[in-house]
C-alpha cells in the first residue's frame, strides 16, 4: 500500500540549526507521519548507546524507520585503495542500519560514466552488498542519483544484471538531470520499490500543478505500492513545506 514518508534531508536546516535528532521521531507523530528515511550523515555518532537511544525513541514515537541512506562511496571508482576503502565504510553503515531497525539502506551505483566495465562493476557490488545486508535483514536500493546511474538505460541495465536482489528509488527530483524527465521517470517506475517526490516549484513559490499531476500519472500508471517520501530542499517553514507537500501527494495514498 502506498504510504508517505519525509527524509531527514527535508529537515536538514533544522537539524543544521541544533534540532536534535532524537526529537524528530516524536515531531514526526505530532505531523501524523510516522515513516522514516535518514541520511547516514545526519547521525551523530554511530556509538551503540546512541544508536540505541534513536531506535528507542522511533519506537517511542511509533515511527517505522523505512531506511538509511548511505550518502557516501563510490563502488566504481578507478582506484582500488579508494573503491576498498568505500565499500568498507558501506558495508559497516549496513551494519548500522541494522542496529537501528532499518528496514532497508539506499546505495548509489557509482560516480563514474557508465561504461560496459562499470555497469558489470556496479552490479556486481550491489548484488553482494545485498547479500551482505539480507543476512543482517536489511534490504538494498539503489537509486537514479551520480553519474553511474543518472541516466536510465544504465541504470535498468544494471538493476536487470542483479535481479530481484537490489531494488530502486526513483527520484522525480534527479530525473530533472535527464533529457527528458517524464521519459525517464516512465522508465524506471516500474522498477522502483520507493519513490522519492521532490516538488518543482514556480517563481511564486507554489507548487507547479502540471509538473506534479505528470508525475503521480507516471506512479500510478506504473502500479507503484510502496513508499513515497516528500522531499524538501529548502532551509525555512521545513514542516509547513512538507504539509503542503503532503496535501498534494493525498490522493496518491
Amino acid at each position: 500500500m502506498r504510504r508517505l514518508a519525509i527524509s531527514t534531508w527535508s529537515l536538514d536546516g533544522l537539524l543544521q540549526s541544533g534540532v536534535p535528532l532524537l526529537s524528530v521521531p516524536a515531531q514526526m507523530a505530532q505531523h501524523g507521519i510516522t515513516t522514516l528515511e535518514m541520511c547516514h550523515f545526519h547521525l551523530p555518532t554511530t556509538e551503540s548507546t546512541y544508536v540505541q537511544a534513536f531506535r528507542q525513541a522511533l519506537h517511542d514515537a511509533g515511527v517505522e524507520l523505512y531506511s538509511v541512506l548511505i550518502d557516501t562511496g563510490d563502488i566504481v571508482a578507478p582506484d582500488p585503495n579508494k573503491r576498498a576503502a568505500d565499500i568498507q565504510t558501506i558495508h559497516d553503515w549496513i551494519g548500522i542500519a541494522s542496529d537501528l531497525g532499518a528496514s532497508a539502506v539506499r546505495i548509489d551505483a557509482g560516480l563514474q560514466p557508465p561504461a560496459p566495465e562499470v555497469i558489470e562493476q556496479s552490479a556486481r557490488q550491489l548484488r553482494a552488498f545485498a547479500q551482505d545486508a539480507e543476512r543482517r535483514g536489511v534490504r538494498v536500493f539503489t537509486e537514479n542519483w551520480h553519474t553511474t546511474s543518472q541516466e536510465p538505460t544504465a541504470l535498468v541495465e544494471i538493476l536487470e544484471r542483479c535481479g530481484r536482489q537490489v531494488g530502486l528509488c526513483a527520484d522525480t527530483g534527479n530525473a530533472e538531470a535527464t533529457a527528458d524527465k517524464y521519459a525517464t521517470l516512465a522508465q524506471l517506475l516500474p522498477y522502483a520499490t520507493s519513490v522519492h517526490f521532490k516538488a518543482r516549484y514556480g517563481s511564486d513559490g507554489a507548487i507547479v500543478q502540471d509538473d506534479l499531476q505528470r508525475c503521480t500519472q507516471l506512479i500510478q500508471q506504473a502500479g507503484f505500492d510502496g513508499v513515497i517520501t516528500l522531499i524538501y530542499a529548502g532551509k525555512q517553514q521545513e514542516w509547513a513545506e512538507i504539509g503542503r507537500l503532503r496535501e498534494a501527494l493525498q490522493p496518491l495514498v
